[in-house]
């Protein structure tokens, strides 16, 4: 008599990974994200520091250059995020109020106020990158870059004031929400926030509009 012979069972389906080890794993590459971030700046802001690599910025944060790597994706990408994290300390995501103001004038009072407020946060670090942009072309690429979304900005702004804007205008006003013209307006002795007034005043007397207080 033969045996029967019995059915194979299907395979098991793999089982999910638990909420809690995913929540675990997040964190973790969350530590390591901010790590590398803290490293970056640090890198940046030490003195003597000429090269920003992502072989300093490894060994700085105690993690492998793969690493760096696979949170970031390339050396650009990483600047990117520092750039991003910035502006979250920095309080720049209040732009978004800025732009929902109805009253222009409001909207560029608003608008000035939180570079004022952002270049005063950052001012140690973003001086010292542009100052490492000269001889770093890749830095300073990124730089422009996220420069040239403050003169998107005054464009969106300037249109809503229904009135014709010439770009020399609007080379004037980014020259005056600048970095440069902040730092060198407030000198040694103030904040770039404490300046904000008289950019202010100096970008409605290029509008021509009527002066008011901020």
């Amino acid at each position: 008599m033969v045996p029967a012979t019995r059915r194979p069972r299907p395979p098991r389906a793999p089982r999910a990974p638990r909420p809690y080890h995913l929540g675990r794993r997040q964190v973790g590459v969350d530590r390591t994200r901010a790590r590398i971030l803290r490293a970056a700046r640090a890198l940046l802001m030490a003195p003597g520091a000429n090269a920003f690599s992502i072989d300093a910025v490894a060994r700085r944060a105690r993690v492998t250059r793969a690493t760096v790597y696979q949170r970031f994706g390339s050396r650009t990408k990483l600047l990117e995020a520092l750039f991003d994290d910035m502006a979250r300390q920095g309080g720049m995501w209040d732009l978004a109020d800025a732009f929902r103001q109805r009253d222009p004038d409001e909207a560029l009072a608003r608008f000035v106020a939180t570079f004022g407020r952002f270049w005063t946060v950052h001012r140690p670090v973003v001086r010292r990158l542009f100052a490492l942009s000269v001889l770093d072309p890749t830095l300073g690429r990124a730089l422009r870059a996220r420069n040239e979304w403050r003169r998107q900005g005054l464009r969106q702004i300037l249109r809503r004031l229904q009135e014709p804007r010439t770009n020399d205008a609007i080379d004037v006003l980014f020259a005056l929400t600048s970095f440069h013209f902040f730092d060198s307006l407030a000198g040694p002795d103030r904040a770039p926030s404490a300046v904000v007034p008289d950019v202010l005043r100096l970008t409605r007397q290029v509008l021509g509009l009527a002066q008011r207080q901020v």
